[in-house]
């Protein structure tokens, strides 16, 4: 330990060669995190995908997006991509029954 109690020496705050270094490895961290949950939200909830598309309000712009969406969710079906979703939502029809 140094005299101010830091077991490393010094404060990380004062190495600013380091404190870049640790910044880009956050960002990288970062968007690494965000690309992989966007690519699982993709892949496997099609669902909430198709039901956005299905809101938005009728357009000649909007009619390529909810087709590909559409398109998107029975794909995943067909993947077998849907299946947790699809059973969650069955479990959840039988509560509500009983």
């Amino acid at each position: 330990m140094d005299a101010d109690g830091l077991p490393w020496g010094e404060s990380p705050i004062d190495l600013a060669g380091e404190a870049d270094a640790t910044l880009q490895t956050g960002w990288r961290w970062t968007w690494g995190l965000l690309g992989a949950s966007s690519v699982a939200l993709v892949l496997f909830n099609s669902h909430a995908l198709a039901n956005w598309a299905d809101q938005l309000p009728p357009s000649a712009l909007v009619a390529p997006i909810v087709t590909a969406a559409d398109a998107w969710h029975e794909q995943a079906g067909r993947l077998g991509l849907n299946t947790v979703v699809d059973t969650v939502a069955d479990w959840a029809k039988a509560l509500r029954k009983q």
